[in-house]
């Protein structure tokens, strides 16, 4: 199935809110087309000067300091994720009915090819890249992009009906499509996140589910069979869209699960069979999981079992993802920067046999810690806390493994690096966001590492 709703489809004039990764992207494209935009953002007026110059974009019109009513005089508006829905400016467009994208929206609208669609709380750009290299071991053109750090509108405007676009999608992003309709969706968990946005689960799981506000029976979705909310979900939309479900062989119905070093499979028109995985390089069951999810949607739009073997095996993990950095004094370091959920971090710690030294905390986005407890009774020696959430995390983990308060994550590191024995593991997993200590996830990783390999620089010195 493929989309027919070309560029040519789009409005005269946009306001594009937001100048970042997604905004420039989505503004370039636009002026490649000959559509008038008007580029909104809270900057300062000298950096987004800046930016858009850097960009080849300094003559289109824009604003800076905040989003002002000037964006009303514009057909369509394209919204950035980091922006709430529920801004003033953004309820007033509405009221006016002036239509509100996401950028993946506008995507969307202009993609020839068929587009499949990851989200969920945590485990979503490892299942895109399981996916994508699946499908190019399958011989097919499929670039993995979205929330992953790749605008979609940079990518899939060059596709062909052949091809496919595999997405990351957030629940940002998906607070605002209209007709964004993959052929195969997946939610991969419903876990408590971004509650510093929403007001509550309910509202977050709502976004969440937008995913699939426009599938039927030309499409499928994926959801996992061990998520009771998700279970709940497949009951009320079983007669709307096919329900494939991943991580249990127990379900009715097309399932995919792990189980002895093979994914096995029961799909639609009789499709059954086992695919070994057993030469897979990521550890953790979380990681299984993950290879489950994705190889149900492979098979799913008819990828041979050969293919999704490949792609699985021969996928080596993304950087700041439970990636490993080096081993000093027989201590072995690993990077999970990325774990921004507790249950991200409950999966992290219970990849490994040997006790963990955990490096956790950063922007406090309201995570059920009380959920990892045992984990940390279970696997960790001791807990090096940092960022606004330390203290939170302390007062939750108390009694269940050592403490350490640390004002840095450098000073976290290096404490960690002095009590860990020979086989122990040092692991950053925050289980909050990067915002309060620093850029991104990606740059609080390459702190650790820098931090970690700085001791290794240090010990060959002595040596």
């Amino acid at each position: 199935m493929n989309n027919s709703h070309l560029y040519t489809d789009l409005p005269s004039s946009v306001a594009v809110l937001g100048a970042g990764t997604s905004g420039i992207a989505a503004t370039q494209y636009l002026v490649e087309r000959g559509i008038r935009v008007f580029i909104s953002d809270v900057c300062d007026r000298e950096s987004l000067d800046f930016r858009l110059a850097a960009n080849d974009l300094a003559a289109v019109p824009h604003e800076a300091g905040g989003h002002s009513d000037a964006i009303l005089r514009y057909e369509a508006i394209v919204v950035s994720p980091g922006i709430p829905t529920g801004i003033p400016v953004i309820e007033q467009a509405v009221k006016n009915g002036i239509p509100v994208w996401s950028e993946i929206e506008l995507a969307f609208r202009i993609c020839k090819a068929p587009v499949l669609a990851v989200t969920g709380s945590t485990g979503k750009s490892t299942t895109v890249c399981f996916l994508g290299s699946i499908l190019e071991h399958a011989g097919k053109r499929a670039p993995v992009v979205g929330n992953i750090g790749v605008p979609a509108i940079s990518s899939v405007a060059s596709l062909g009906r052949d091809d496919w676009a595999v997405i990351e999608v957030s629940s940002f992003q998906l607070e605002n499509i209209d007709r964004f309709k993959p052929r195969g969706a997946c939610v991969l968990n419903l876990l408590a996140n971004h509650l510093d946005r929403y007001k509550n689960m309910k509202e977050y799981g709502h976004a969440k589910k937008q995913i699939a506000k426009n599938l039927n029976g030309d499409n499928f979705l994926v959801l996992n069979a061990s998520d009771p909310l998700l279970e709940q979900w497949a009951g009320e939309l079983q007669h709307a869209t096919a329900i494939v479900r991943f991580g249990s062989g127990e379900v009715p119905g097309e399932c995919a699960w792990y189980e002895g070093g093979m994914i096995h499979y029961r799909l639609d028109r009789d499709m059954e069979g086992s695919i070994d995985i057993s030469g897979m390089a990521l550890v953790g069951a979380h990681n299984r999981r993950n290879a489950c999810a994705a190889a149900a949607m492979a098979l799913r739009i008819g990828v041979p079992p050969a293919a999704v073997e490949k792609g699985i095996c021969n996928f080596r993990g993304l950087p700041h993802r439970l990636e490993f950095v080096t081993e000093i004094g027989g201590v072995k370091f690993y990077n999970d920067s990325k774990a921004t959920t507790a249950e991200s971090v409950k999966s992290a710690i219970e990849a490994f046999a040997n006790p963990v030294h955990l490096i956790a905390g950063g922007k406090d986005k309201g995570c059920d810690f009380k959920s990892v407890r045992r984990a940390v009774e279970d696997r960790v020696n001791t807990v090096y806390c940092i960022g606004e959430a330390a203290a939170r995390i302390k007062q939750t983990w108390h009694g269940a493994a050592k403490i350490r308060m640390c004002e840095s994550l450098s000073e976290a590191v290096m404490k960690a690096h002095g009590a860990a024995h020979d086989n122990d593991i040092v692991l950053l997993s925050p289980g909050c966001s990067s915002f309060d200590m620093f850029d991104n996830f990606e740059h609080r990783g390459e702190i650790y590492k820098k931090s970690v390999l700085s001791l290794e620089s240090g010990k060959k010195n002595c040596d």
